[in-house]
């Protein structure tokens, strides 16, 4: 009877034992490092209950704010740029990516319109950069880009007239004439300004200008600007001497004049770089 009992009880031991153990939490082993090398395994981690899978992740710490643009934006700035980050500073082109760095379109015309079928032959004038024909980085004033413009031996070399020239904003409607960009308002900057370089020196350059309100691709402003040196020089233009002739808050296009009607010669060579509206002279 006694054995009966015991054994009755023994039973009901085990049942609880083998209960208890149904209930206890499977733990995950660490995994080895030597396996994790071997089968390629990625170790997942915890994710808190709080926090979403689809969170952008923090931007690198040595992002700047861009000076390509208004200077509030905040984008990857172009490294060595010349421009100063001040309120009202609006860089329009360094030649470091394409289109400008206001989204404008750059163009070249008249006897400045390169022959592309001879880009390995002769200087062409079109975007300087280091698979440019006779590259050097002292044609450059800042990052590895800058804009060359050659006059007189392109594929219209009988024009007497040749003009760099660049859209201010993205185009809206080519179909207009002249055709219709995003214009800038430039109205919180004093001055225009870029930087220069002669091939041989002297070579001679005008200003251009044109707003929303123009009525036809003709400039609405012409300025004569120094003649270039051989060594990198800062023009600027001061923009009050032109307001009285263009809206400021409309600007559509800026460029230069590099003709044989400016006073330059077949073959004469400038460089430029690192356009901008700007408050520093």
């Amino acid at each position: 009877m006694y054995l009966k009992k015991y054994i009755s009880v023994l039973c009901l031991v085990l049942i609880f034992a083998i209960a208890g153990c149904g209930q206890k939490k499977v733990e995950s082993q660490p995994i080895a490092e030597e396996e994790v090398k071997e089968k390629g395994i990625t170790p997942i981690e915890t994710v808190k209950d709080n926090e979403s899978d689809m969170a952008p992740a923090a931007p690198p710490s040595s992002a700047e704010p861009v000076v390509g643009g208004p200077v509030e934006a905040q984008q990857t700035q172009t490294a060595d740029s010349a421009v100063a980050k001040e309120a009202g500073d609006i860089l329009i082109a360094d030649f470091e990516s394409w289109p400008n760095n206001v989204g404008g379109e750059v163009g070249v015309f008249g006897s400045l319109e390169p022959d592309w079928e001879k880009i390995n032959q002769q200087p062409v004038s079109w975007v300087y950069e280091v698979t440019s024909l006779n590259y050097s980085p002292e044609n450059v004033h800042s990052g590895k880009n800058s804009f060359r413009l050659v006059n007189g031996v392109g594929i219209k070399p009988e024009y007497t007239w040749g003009s760099f020239s660049m859209d201010l904003g993205p185009t809206t409607d080519i179909t207009s004439v002249p055709k219709k960009v995003e214009s800038l308002d430039a109205s919180g900057s004093k001055y225009f300004t870029f930087w220069v370089k002669g091939a041989k020196g002297g070579e001679k350059m005008e200003f251009l200008m044109r707003d929303a309100h123009a009525l036809n691709y003709s400039p609405q402003v012409k300025y004569k600007l120094p003649d270039a040196t051989t060594e990198w020089q800062k023009v600027t233009v001061p923009l009050s001497e032109v307001s009285n002739k263009i809206d400021l808050t409309k600007l559509d296009n800026t460029g230069i004049e590099f003709g044989r009607d400016a006073g330059n010669l077949t073959g004469d060579i400038i460089y430029v770089d690192d356009f901008a509206f700007t408050n520093n002279p």
